[in-house]
């Protein structure tokens, strides 16, 4: 919760990061999974779906929810999460 605390009270240069956030995305190809619901007010698809040019691998899913996704679907989006856990561990990525 402390992690989470500091990246609210800090989006402001966590935003302006976004730049070199993809340039480490597309460099480095980290195992990454998007869940997104497809009624949220605050990120457009195409924004977030904009993540999938630098790292073309992402797994991700869109779920008929809203920005608060994992308090409304959370029993769609655990078994994916775990799921893309188990994989990306047992592959050693």
């Amino acid at each position: 919760m402390e992690t989470q605390r500091a990246l609210i009270a800090d989006y402001k240069n966590h935003a302006a990061r976004f730049d070199a956030i993809a340039k480490y995305l597309k460099e480095w190809q980290p195992p990454a999974l998007m869940l997104w619901g497809r009624h949220d007010p605050y990120f457009d698809i195409a924004e977030t779906l904009s993540w999938m040019q630098d790292l073309p691998r992402m797994e991700a899913h869109v779920l008929d929810g809203g920005h608060f996704l994992l308090e409304t679907h959370a029993a769609t989006a655990v078994p994916l999460m775990l799921d893309f856990i188990r994989r990306t561990q047992r592959d050693g990525i």
